[in-house]
C-alpha cells in the first residue's frame, strides 16, 4: 500500500507505474467520503466496486459478483502481475493475465502441445495486430480444439492462482462484453471458487513435504508395482538422474498443482528420497558482474527510497513487465529490501543456455534495470541531484564493460 498526501494545490504524487497506466486518460471522481477518493477512467464503463485484497479475500470478491449476477470485468492489480476476470451474469467466462507463467504459449508447452523452440521463434512475430493464438492456428501448429482446451485450462489456472494472493487490489467495471473481445467459456464460478480454495490448502500441504521447489528428488529403488500411470511416468524420469521439484514440474507436462500432487503421492509411497540442496556459489565471472550491479542497485535504492516509498514496488513492477526475452531472465525476480537482487535466482532462470548467451542476456537485463532506476532517480531527486547520482552509476557500470571486453580478448 502506497502512502500519498494531497498538497495545498490539490496535487498528489503517485507511483510511477500508476502514472504510466493512467497518463493522459480522462478520469472522473467516481465516489468520495471523508476517508477515500475513487478516481475512475471515464471511458471503460461504470465503476461498481473496489477492494483491497487481504482485507477481503478473493473468494469473497468472486462470490459477490456471482451472487448478484453481474456482467463486466474484474481488474486485479497484484504484486506479481495484473489479471482480468470476465463475468457474464455472474459466471466467469474468460480471464487474461500479465504473468509470464500464465501466458497461453507457456500453457501449451506445459500441456505438451507446443515445442519451446517453436514458441520462442513465434514470440518475435507477435505484435499489436497479431496474437500468438492466431499464429498457431493459421500455421496449423496447434489444432483449434487443442487451443480451445488450452485456453480453458489457462483461464482455470489464472483463477486458481488468484486464491494464493494476499496483497493487492481489485476493481470491477460493469459493462456489456463485446463478442469480438473474448473467447466465451462456459464455467461454473462456484465450482471454480471451491476448487481454488481446495488447491490453496493442498498446495501448502505438498510444499511442507518438499520444503521448497529446489528440493532434490531421487528414486528410492522401491518397486513401482501398484502405481497408476501418472505416477509411473514421473518416477521413470528419476530412474537414472535426480532432479529438483521445479525441474520435475517443468518436465511433467502437467500443471504445477497436478505435478506437485503426483510427486507428493510418490513421496508418501516411499518412492522418492528428498534432500535439500546446498547453495552453490556463483561462478567467478557471474559473481563479479552481480557484485558490481548490486553495488549500483543498492546505491540507487538508498538514495531514492529516502524520497519515495514507492521505489521498490515501482522497480518490481518494471521487472515484471519487461519484454521477452528479458522477461525470461527476470521472471520471478524481486528487489531485496536493500535494493539488490539474488544472482542465484537469475542464473537459474538462464540455465540451459550457453555461457556466452547467459552473460549477454544477463548484462542486457541488468542494464535495462539500472537505466529504469536512473530515470526514476532523476524524476524523484530532481535534475541536479539525479545527474550527480547517475554519473556515479555510469562510472561503476563501466567496470562491467571492462570485464566483458577482457572476456572477448583472444587467449
Amino acid at each position: 500500500m502506497y502512502r500519498v498526501s494531497v498538497d495545498d494545490s490539490g496535487s498528489v504524487s503517485l507511483p510511477r507505474r500508476v502514472v504510466a497506466a493512467l497518463e493522459k486518460r480522462e478520469m472522473v471522481v467516481a465516489s468520495t467520503s471523508p476517508q477515500h477518493v475513487l478516481l475512475a477512467v471515464d471511458d471503460v464503463g461504470e465503476p461498481c466496486l473496489t477492494a483491497a485484497i487481504g482485507a477481503v479475500g478473493v473468494a469473497d470478491v468472486l462470490s459477490f459478483f456471482n451472487m448478484f449476477r453481474k456482467t463486466g470485468i474484474l481488474y486485479f492489480d497484484l504484486p506479481d502481475g495484473a489479471r482480468e476476470v470476465y463475468f457474464q451474469e455472474g459466471e466467469i467466462i474468460y480471464a487474461v493475465s500479465a504473468r509470464f507463467e500464465e501466458d497461453i504459449g507457456e500453457i501449451l508447452c506445459e500441456l505438451g502441445k507446443l515445442e519451446r523452440s517453436v514458441l520462442s521463434s513465434l514470440r518475435g512475430e507477435v505484435d499489436d495486430t497479431t496474437t500468438l493464438s492466431q499464429l498457431l492456428v493459421r500455421r496449423n501448429i496447434v489444432a483449434a480444439r487443442d487451443l480451445w482446451l488450452a485456453t480453458r485450462h489457462q483461464v482455470e489456472t489464472i483463477v486458481y492462482n488468484l486464491f494464493a494472493c494476499t496483497d493487492g487490489g481489485c476493481y470491477f467495471v460493469a459493462r456489456e462484453l463485446d463478442n469480438e473481445e473474448i473467447v466465451r467459456l462456459s464455467m461454473s464460478t462456484q465450482n471454480l471458487i471451491m476448487e481454488g480454495l481446495r488447491r490453496v490448502d493442498e498446495r501448502q500441504l505438498y510444499l511442507r513435504k518438499f520444503r521448497s521447489m529446489d528440493a532434490v528428488l531421487e528414486y528410492s529403488g522401491k518397486s513401482p508395482a501398484g502405481l497408476d500411470e501418472e505416477e509411473k511416468r514421473l518416477i521413470s524420469m528419476l530412474y537414472s538422474v535426480p532432479a529438483t521439484v521445479a525441474q520435475m514440474v517443468a518436465r511433467s507436462g502437467m500443471s504445477e498443482f497436478d505435478a506437485l500432487r503426483v510427486l507428493y503421492q510418490l513421496a508418501d509411497k516411499k518412492m522418492l528420497e528428498i534432500s535439500q540442496p546446498e547453495e552453490e556459489p556463483l561462478d567467478g565471472e557471474f559473481a563479479a558482474i552481480f557484485e558490481i550491479y548490486n553495488g549500483v542497485l543498492t546505491l540507487l535504492c538508498q538514495c531514492v527510497s529516502e524520497k519515495s516509498s514507492a521505489f521498490i514496488p515501482d522497480v518490481n513492477c518494471f521487472m515484471r513487465d519487461v519484454p521477452y526475452p528479458l522477461l525470461y531472465v527476470m521472471r520471478g525476480i524481486k528487489l531485496e529490501k536493500d535494493g539488490s537482487i539474488d544472482g542465484r535466482k537469475i542464473v537459474k532462470n538462464l540455465s540451459g543456455l550457453e555461457k556466452k548467451e547467459q552473460k549477454k542476456l544477463l548484462v542486457e537485463a541488468l542494464n535495462e534495470l539500472v537505466y529504469m532506476e536512473c530515470s526514476l532517480a532523476r524524476r524523484v531527486l530532481g535534475a541536479q541531484a539525479g545527474s550527480d547520482l547517475i554519473r556515479r552509476v555510469q562510472e561503476i557500470t563501466a567496470r562491467v564493460r571492462s570485464l566483458l571486453l577482457e572476456d572477448k580478448k583472444p587467449s
